[in-house]
């Protein structure tokens, strides 16, 4: 019985020992990475850039099967007109290439299978923004007409510069 015993305690800290050995190749892994920093630029949209450096491009991403898409179009056509007064780009992306939003009034519409890049959302509808070099800004769900407009009221309140 003794001998079981001290070949469990042997296999332990045999374990242990290989463990530790993992984590030390894991830190000094991490290390290298965080060493060469992040050269990764953020992905771009040229064909959904912004007009100019102080407005953005805001678009209402959509689908034809979302419930939550079809409460939030008609107040979007509102919004739509005052984030246009302030000078910035406003569109809809139909993520399911459907073109039924330019017929119920919506200004610019874009199908997803036409841009330059995949724009990969797993939640419609989104509020999406993009800078002037056509950078994604940002990515928000939008679960009802008070998100939509909270989401959009920091955007109508800045100026173009």
């Amino acid at each position: 019985m003794t001998s079981v015993l001290i070949a469990a305690v042997v296999v332990s800290w045999a374990a242990i020992a290989l463990l530790t050995f993992g984590y030390a190749g894991l830190v000094g892994q991490i290390r290298e990475l965080q060493a060469r920093g992040n050269t990764v630029r953020p992905k771009a949209y040229p064909d959904l850039a912004a007009p100019s450096a102080g407005v953005r491009t805001v678009a209402l991403t959509l689908t034809t099967s979302c419930a939550t898409c079809e409460t939030v179009f008609d107040p979007w056509l509102e919004i739509e007109r005052e984030l246009a007064a302030n000078g910035h780009r406003t569109l809809v992306i139909s993520m399911d290439g459907s073109t039924t939003w330019t017929s119920r009034g919506a200004r610019s519409v874009v199908l997803a299978e036409d841009l330059s890049a995949p724009l990969l959302l797993a939640y419609q509808p989104a509020l999406v923004t993009f800078d002037h070099e056509g950078n994604l800004l940002a990515a928000d769900p939008i679960g009802s007409v008070e998100g939509l407009r909270h989401h959009c009221s920091t955007l109508q309140s800045t100026s173009p510069v």
